[in-house]
């Protein structure tokens, strides 16, 4: 039996201290144990190829959001999330144990943990089905499971700081129509903030030449435009001046 120590520190056994090998990493030239390498077709490195391969078309099925579990579990790691992956894989299937799992997703939906909910059947003639409760309408100044959600007066779009009224505004309190009429000298106001500023009742639009309306704008050319954009979002207030009453009414409006 031969057994060799060189300088180099490496040992060698048989054969194999007959045939060191030489060679250069960057720029390094070094010398190592030979040694024979292992049969690329056997069984069990066919088996272990396989597995490799099933872990990446598993990956491939994986869409975004799965993927970015698998890199969140791969955080502090020294890999990234598809290794993770491939590295279970393999150890699970050289053991025949379970293999990951998909990530699951879905949604969270908040309700109530006592309630009774029994399903609906709804007939199929029966298109579209009624709502129990009215939506909310994001934006609404007012909201309720039995509330209907007033019109909209105006749209203020807060990020190119238009205001659009769909119909005209023939009322000083808008379509809750409960006020007096619009008159000469009336003034359309709104009140935001924006990028640090807080504008107290900027003047729109004025009532005048026996108008008595604000006319619809419905169009975006004709949208009236605000000073200052774009606007924080819950910060608008539009105002209705009547100028007989010195009073101020406020519309009801949708961001």
């Amino acid at each position: 039996m031969v057994k060799i120590t060189n300088i180099f520190g490496d040992q060698y056994r048989g054969q194999a201290g007959k045939a060191g090998v030489f060679a250069k990493w960057k720029g390094r030239q070094y010398r190592r144990a030979y040694v024979i390498p292992a049969n690329p077709k056997s069984t069990m490195q066919q088996i272990v190829r396989g597995y490799f391969t099933n872990a990446i078309a598993a990956w491939h099925t994986y869409h975004s959001i799965q993927r970015l579990v698998y890199s969140y579990l791969a955080t502090g790691l020294v890999m990234s999330g598809f290794n993770l992956l491939v590295s279970r894989w393999q150890k699970a299937a050289t053991k025949a144990l379970t293999l990951p799992l998909d990530p699951q997703e879905g949604i969270k939906q908040i309700a109530s943990a006592s309630a009774q909910k029994d399903d609906e059947t709804v007939p199929s003639t029966a298109n579209p089905a009624t709502l129990s409760f009215q939506p909310v309408s994001i934006g609404t100044l007012v909201m309720g499971t039995t509330w209907v959600t007033p019109a909209q007066d105006a749209y203020v779009d807060i990020e190119m700081g238009d205001v659009r009224i769909p119909v005209d505004i023939s009322n000083v309190d808008g379509a809750k129509a409960a006020e007096d009429p619009v008159g000469d000298g009336d003034q359309l106001v709104i009140s935001y903030t924006s990028g640090g500023r807080t504008i107290t009742r900027e003047v729109l639009d004025t009532s005048e030449g026996g108008a008595n309306k604000f006319a619809a704008r419905a169009a975006i050319a004709n949208a009236l435009r605000l000073a200052y954009y774009p606007v924080d979002f819950k910060s608008v207030v539009l105002e209705v001046y009547d100028l007989s009453a010195t009073t101020h009414f406020q519309l009801e409006s949708e961001e």
